[in-house]
């Protein structure tokens, strides 16, 4: 073995095992590096096994010295893509593979590795630097389920502030916000887009009679009866008090006449259990729809609500699909 100016020249594959069994270069490299270190010969076979290796794997050096480097990785297959790798590259930096402890837990490694050669090119031993990553594996899954929390978390408070918490339908503003932004994603092509506009009738009545806890169940069933008639894609809302608001992209007028009309018919059938009391309710309904009857959003609610209030004033429980009279009297 050869020295120049302090560098070290192996020239021969047993100048490795000389170079290992200096005690001072050995505790050098010990103190030098924080990692576990392993050194194997060509074969693969350990020749090197250090202290922080022993707290890594959990082997004692008997356990593993002149034994394939597998015996400390949990699959065969990693073994043959580090070597693969390690052949290709010439040296490996931070390479996650996955380990196996002496009492056969698994458990991650970042191992990083180069290859000695002598003066002729010939590979003469391989070290590694062995880091345990189990436990920034467990920091990187922890972040993962804190921001898979997080995720849900913004994604339970949209829902909160878009939804109205008595009949989970959309709030009047969220329903507005929902149905324009459809009708941008279909505009250029001027589809029908129906508007139907619901107001329970006599509902005071039900407060007055029943109370408000009550009221309370019968707007949820309401609401209940409106979401299953709706098709998927359809917007539906309260529009605030006892109304309700369907939007319907791709209906015609007579496409939402008829779809209010099966709310209609179904909130008229049914009979809501309260407590020990059955509570019959009916509803009203004004439709109208783009471009048929109105150029934009607002104006075809506002004919809608027009054609709401003549259904009240006409007797309830009724759909209006055309204009008779204007106004609001009916309550």
């Amino acid at each position: 073995m050869a020295t120049l100016r302090g560098e070290v020249c192996l020239t021969r594959a047993t100048d490795f095992i000389v170079l290992l069994s200096d005690p001072d270069l050995l505790q050098l490299m010990l103190f030098a590096c924080p990692d576990g270190v392993i050194a194997t010969n060509p074969q693969g076979e350990i020749m090197l096994y250090t202290g922080a290796s022993e707290r890594i794997f959990g082997f004692d050096p008997i356990d593993v010295m002149h034994k394939d480097i597998g015996v400390l990785l949990a699959t065969p297959e990693a073994r043959e893509h580090l070597w693969a790798e390690l052949e290709e590259r010439g040296s490996l930096v931070s390479m996650e593979l996955p380990a196996i402890r002496k009492d056969r837990q698994q458990f991650a490694i970042a191992l990083s590795a180069t290859g000695l050669t002598d003066r002729y090119g010939c590979r003469i031993a391989s070290i590694f630097y062995v880091r345990d990553y189990s436990a920034v594996r467990a920091i990187e899954d922890a972040l993962r389920s804190n921001n898979s929390q997080l995720n849900h978390l913004v994604l339970t408070l949209d829902h909160v502030a878009r939804h109205d918490q008595l009949t989970a339908l959309l709030h009047r503003g969220s329903a507005m916000e929902a149905a324009e932004e459809a009708i941008l994603t279909s505009g250029l092509d001027r589809s029908n887009f129906g508007v139907a506009l619901f107001d329970l009738d006599h509902f005071k009545s039900v407060n007055d009679s029943y109370g408000h806890l009550i009221g309370d169940q019968v707007l949820a069933a309401v609401a209940q009866v409106l979401q299953s008639t709706a098709r998927q894609g359809d917007i539906v809302g309260r529009f605030g008090g006892e109304e309700f608001v369907a939007f319907l992209p791709g209906a015609s007028l007579d496409a939402v006449a008829t779809f209010a009309q099966r709310v209609r018919t179904a909130v008229e059938a049914a009979r809501i259990r309260a407590e020990d009391a059955s509570i019959h309710v009916t509803i009203s309904a004004g439709v109208a729809a783009i471009p048929s009857c109105a150029d934009s959003l607002n104006e075809a609610i506002r004919i809608a609500d027009d054609r709401l209030y003549a259904a009240k004033r006409a007797g309830r429980n009724r759909v209006v699909r055309h204009d008779n009279a204007r106004g609001r009297h009916a309550a």
